[in-house]
């Protein structure tokens, strides 16, 4: 006979066969003898549900093996404590969402941020880079309008002396005469 697989049982696909496994529960047998109360502690599963999957258990294994009774719920403590299980993981776990949001928030923030940085540091930059382009167009500037003085009084310098070498020829003429 092929060994029933737990995933067989109407109510019990992948997902809660890995939660009853992390439970301890991996066979259909070890399913049909868990009680109500620790299977009613996977999320979704409240006391009723537990015990309609536990019952469709002991009913796959047949009436040839012996499952132990099958207790019902007879309070409803073991509910309410699955759904305050629930409602605290939920909770948690939207505390886990708004925590992992708030930090992509962070990380976004931070990089704009390294980005306003890196731009202020570079407009910084430009403005210095325009400072002593400036600096330097006025020092040239200043020397080419140092040269053309120079030059200037040269010139000036060099009229007067033409002048007064065309007066004493001049002069000198003057006196010969």
């Amino acid at each position: 006979m092929a060994e029933i697989k737990i995933t067989d049982i109407k109510g019990i696909g992948p997902a809660t066969a890995e939660g009853l496994a992390n439970l301890g529960i991996d066979s259909v047998k070890s399913l049909a003898a868990a009680p109500v109360e620790l299977i009613s502690t996977l999320p979704g599963f409240f006391a009723s549900r537990a015990h309609q999957v536990r019952q469709a258990a002991a009913e796959l294994l047949g009436p040839t093996r012996k499952s132990p009774p099958v207790r019902k719920a007879t309070t409803k403590k073991p509910a309410s404590r699955t759904r305050k299980t629930t409602a605290a993981k939920k909770k948690a776990e939207k505390k886990s969402a708004a925590k992992e949001k708030l930090k992509k928030k962070m990380a976004k923030a931070k990089a704009a941020e390294k980005k306003a940085a890196a731009k202020a540091k570079l407009k910084k930059a430009e403005k210095k880079a325009a400072t002593k382009l400036k600096a330097a167009k006025k020092k040239a500037t200043a020397k080419k309008t140092a040269k053309k003085d120079k030059l200037k009084k040269a010139r000036s310098k060099e009229k007067a002396a033409r002048k007064k070498a065309a007066a004493k020829k001049q002069a000198a003429k003057k006196k010969k005469k």
